[in-house]
């Protein structure tokens, strides 16, 4: 971006900007979203400097959902997201095709997008593809989605399928966000109030500032059940301040987070 000021934009600069978005939104301090509207500014004109320029916009999308594209409705992002998976895969790039199909799955299911069966099937049909287009790490993270959607519906009866995404990964792992997401996931939906607050709690040195609030969600609904049973000052303060900066999220984009 630096040197796109001194010497003038070119090719790369809408991506740089891009780029300087997410990192502005997943490095911020204070309250969270703080910096929302500086984040959507600078992609807002990433895009309208790449449509000037007509720069390729595979990897301006891609970065999008990574950081500002959590502003805007996730459903919508979903459906994009899908087609950029689509547009990577026939240009040969699996690893883009793939990152862009585990971040339609992400978005479909924190918004409810798809109904349970419908986003089996989906996941199922990548999970065949990853057959022909071998990537281990992406395998991985479906599979942590498959084995959650499976036991949302059914407690995985009919649907599951063997897999080691109840393991939790080694310390250091690039699995270990997803696997407390789905942890904090499950074990809400199942009841079980006492794992899904120690899964939260632990997933809090890990979850980026978009994730964070999916996870701080559940915890304040898992507190909130704890409650019912067991009230405390300390739990009834922590409730309360997670309904004030889901009120900040849902400020800034009401779509995702006001429900």
């Amino acid at each position: 971006v630096q040197m796109s000021l001194r010497n003038g934009i070119c090719q790369q600069t809408p991506l740089a900007l891009m780029q300087l978005s997410l990192i502005a939104f997943n490095n911020t301090s204070g309250i969270p979203f703080n910096n929302a509207m500086f984040v959507r500014c600078i992609a807002k004109n990433a895009f309208l400097l790449s449509d000037k320029i007509k720069s390729d916009k595979t990897m301006l999308c891609d970065t999008y959902y990574s950081g500002a594209g959590h502003l805007e409705s996730y459903q919508s992002g979903a459906k994009q997201l899908r087609k950029g998976f689509a547009s990577h895969l026939s240009s040969g790039d699996t690893n883009a095709a793939f990152y862009c199909a585990t971040r339609a799955i992400h978005f479909s299911l924190i918004s409810a997008e798809k109904d349970l069966t419908s986003s089996l099937k989906e996941i199922d049909y990548y999970l065949r593809l990853l057959k022909t287009y071998k990537s281990e790490l992406a395998m991985e993270f479906i599979l942590f989605y498959r084995e959650t959607v499976s036991t949302l519906i059914d407690r995985g009866e009919r649907y599951g399928i063997e897999t080691n995404s109840r393991q939790e990964p080694e310390p250091g792992s690039r699995l270990l966000e997803v696997f407390y997401f789905h942890a904090v996931l499950r074990n809400f939906w199942l009841g079980y109030t006492e794992r899904c607050h120690y899964f939260a709690k632990k997933s809090f040195a890990f979850s980026k500032q978009a994730s964070a609030f999916t996870f701080h969600f559940y915890y304040g609904l898992n507190l909130i059940d704890m409650c019912k049973t067991k009230a405390s000052s300390l739990k009834t303060k922590e409730v309360d301040q997670i309904i004030a900066s889901m009120r900040v999220a849902a400020s800034h984009a009401e779509t995702n987070f006001r429900n």
